[in-house]
């Protein structure tokens, strides 16, 4: 019997032996990491998305198209009397710490999965040129356009290029935009030129040569209008001249294929409304057929799906949280659903459309003319005008009794909460914003501008107007409202202290139900947001405050 022991105690050793390389091998068979991934075009692409999912944020309030609103002259805090953010946001004040600190955390988050990608992107195999530029290009488009993101909210932000953990002061203006324009310069040279009718749908959302070049017109125009430079410089020490970006975007015009939608309405989730076969048809909707997201008419936007959960971070962003922020506040009003009110409109607002133009009731739901028996003060609502932004505002469908969310509709959820059910892409580019940068840059600007606005008073006809700078503005504001592009436009033209504080103490509002006036007094210091006061104390002194917010 012991020699039996012996035995299997010598076989047991004999398989240790043989197999010990396979027993007390460490490899993490689950998860991936630098030893074993970047090594094909799939690892790649898997970054990549990780990348792209730092677009979203998980908190409405840190929505950059939502923060651009409330700065500009076309929106009010809205919200509760009791939501902190919003009013301060609005009011330009900080009363509180790290109100911007989740887009500045997502924002460095995909910096710092791109900066890893493109560390190790040389080790990828790929099995032809054009996916391998195609994935590069993309890469330097999200930093590119992340940088930017960030030098829009806070000004100056430390630069940082490389996958490791640094404690870096603020980059100069200069420093950022020459990054900016260096990486969409990249994006454009390798980012194929596939026209939009044969773009792969399921790859829509991906950055392409259309939006790139569109982007650096952005980003042009920005940095030389609002830093009053020439040129945007670039890494290398040359720089992007006005003429080249006129011809990006006589490219994106005429070889693209993007284009004008022919009905304005038919770019937004409310003209699903007007679709055969839906109950409770709205009005203004009637013969209007949504086109879906994703249309010809959008350069770039962020998606979002139906995979949206409380819970885990990063996963409530999988659906549109902005559009459950300015949805009407409290209460729905079928067909529009209810939200946090974020972002009342300003009346005066609606003073800047001409008559017949359809843009006008496409971009404001207006208590008076939208809703029946409107309901003030839902919750204590903050600088409440009963104006609220159409654009953006969950939409309802009624079927076989029930009411639920239009995506929630079309493409069922998790759940039927209605924080979860708003999956509407976020425009960051449509067509009609090419079309205008290119008038303002004195690119065929009469034949544009009547583009544009040919297809607003659609099929009536437009009544004229003689291309001009003050014109090209006032044309922008109708055109863009609400979709965050208004006060980066004002701050570029050195509008912002006039356009924001035209309202102050003129402008009928509602606090809590009690008549008032709003205020608002605009400090051109503070155009730019304060940075994240943890990041401060975590700098080890490196990171300095922005000079108005110390």
């Amino acid at each position: 019997m012991k020699k039996a022991k012996y035995i299997l105690f010598a076989l047991i050793a004999v398989f240790i032996a043989s197999c010990s390389e396979d027993i007390f091998d460490q490899k993490n068979l689950f998860e991936k990491d630098l030893s074993s991934y970047y090594r094909n075009a799939r690892d790649v692409d898997e970054a990549l998305i990780g990348a792209y999912s730092t677009l979203a944020l998980d908190e409405g309030i840190g929505h950059p198209i939502l923060i651009a609103n409330l700065k500009s002259d076309d929106a009010f805090a809205g919200g509760g009397t009791n939501d902190i953010e919003a009013n301060a946001i609005d009011q330009f004040i900080n009363p509180k710490e790290d109100i911007f600190k989740a887009i500045y955390d997502r924002s460095y988050q995909g910096i710092f999965r791109i900066n890893t990608l493109l560390k190790n992107f040389n080790t990828a195999a790929f099995e032809d040129s054009t996916t391998k530029y195609t994935k590069l290009g993309e890469a330097h488009f999200l930093r590119g356009y992340l940088y930017f993101r960030l030098a829009q909210v806070f000004g100056e932000v430390p630069l940082d290029l490389n996958p490791e953990l640094e404690y870096l002061p603020k980059a100069t203006a200069d420093e950022i935009y020459a990054q900016i324009a260096s990486d969409l310069s990249v994006a454009i040279e390798k980012l194929p030129a596939v026209p939009f009718a044969s773009m792969n749908p399921a790859e829509n959302g991906r950055a392409t040569k259309w939006a790139a070049e569109s982007m650096m017109a952005r980003v042009y125009m920005f940095y030389t209008g609002f830093y009053q430079k020439p040129d945007l410089p670039l890494v290398d020490g040359g720089s992007v001249t006005k003429e080249q970006v006129v011809t990006w975007l006589e490219d994106v015009i005429n070889n693209s294929g993007h284009t004008l939608l022919p009905d304005f309405r038919s770019i937004w989730p409310f003209s699903f409304l007007g679709d055969e076969g839906i109950d409770d048809k709205y009005p203004f909707a009637a013969n209007v057929k949504f086109a879906g997201d994703g249309s010809a008419e959008t350069v770039f936007a962020v998606k979002y799906s139906n995979q949206g959960i409380w819970g885990t971070t990063g996963r409530l962003a999988y659906s549109n949280q902005m559009s459950l922020y300015t949805s009407i506040r409290g209460k729905d009003y079928p067909p529009f659903g209810s939200g946090w009110g974020i972002g009342n409109v300003n009346p005066q607002l609606l003073n800047v459309y001409e008559t017949g133009d359809i843009r006008k009731e496409s971009t404001v739901i207006n208590q008076a003319i939208d809703i029946s028996g409107y309901e003030w003060n839902k919750d204590n609502n903050n600088f409440e005008t009963g104006l609220y932004n159409k654009k953006y505002n969950a939409v309802l469908v009624t079927r076989d009794g029930q009411t639920m969310g239009m995506y929630y509709h079309l493409y069922s959820g998790q759940n039927q909460n209605n924080q979860l059910w708003n999956m509407q892409d976020d425009i960051i580019i449509r067509f009609s914003d090419v079309l205008l940068m290119a008038a303002e840059l004195g690119s065929n600007s009469q034949a544009y501008l009547d583009r544009v606005r040919a297809r607003a008073f659609a099929p009536a006809q437009a009544p004229a107007l003689t291309y001009s700078l003050e014109n090209l503005k006032q044309e922008r504001r109708r055109e863009l409202a609400l979709e965050g592009i208004r006060y980066y436009d004002l701050l570029r033209w050195g509008d912002a202290q006039a356009a924001i504080n035209s309202a102050n103490n003129t402008v009928d509002v509602r606090t809590a139900g009690v008549p008032t006036k709003y205020t608002v007094s605009f400090d051109p210091a503070r155009a730019f947001s304060p940075l994240p006061e943890s990041q401060i104390r975590v700098s080890q002194g490196k990171l300095l405050q922005n000079p108005a917010w110390q």
